[in-house]
């Protein structure tokens, strides 16, 4: 068991945060593209309000993550004001920022219904990676701020 911790420790010591940021908002993006082909192909089967619901949940998500990736919005800076500010409207803005992949990752878990088979399954992995990668992002950017500044 204390190998194990000594192995997880030399690896988060020793990362690249820049590159781990940008792969994990990459791959939400790519799922989030995935997701809105996934949704597209079961459009048929969908009613119009729902596919629109979907696609809109979806695309929203999509817009977010490829801003932040884009841009190279640094999250750092986002949970230090967070836990910083006293305002409270401002923090809601920084947690927002923050963690709008989770959630709007985890509504589209829990909302979206596919039922065709293999559509399904793509599905399903396409949101576990990309909730998954959120909160490997959210751990680093939170790791750094939190127990790599003391």
């Amino acid at each position: 068991m204390e190998n194990i911790s000594k192995m997880v420790e030399k690896v988060v010591a020793s990362y690249d945060f820049a590159g781990l940021i940008n792969n994990t908002r990459l791959i939400q993006l790519i799922c989030a593209i995935l997701q809105i082909f996934l949704v597209y192909t079961e459009s048929g089967s969908l009613s119009l309000f729902t596919f629109l619901t979907y696609s809109v949940i979806i695309g929203f998500l999509a817009v977010h993550l490829f801003r932040r990736w884009y841009y190279n919005i640094d999250g750092r800076y986002d949970v230090r004001q967070m836990l910083r500010e006293s305002e409270t409207s401002l923090r809601v803005q920084y947690a927002v920022a923050l963690f709008a992949p989770l959630l709007l990752g985890l509504l589209t878990w829990w909302l979206v219904v596919l039922n065709n088979g293999l559509v399904h399954v793509l599905f399903f992995f396409s949101c576990f990676a990309q909730i998954l990668a959120a909160v490997v992002q959210l751990f680093f950017e939170f790791y750094e701020v939190v127990y790599k500044s003391q």
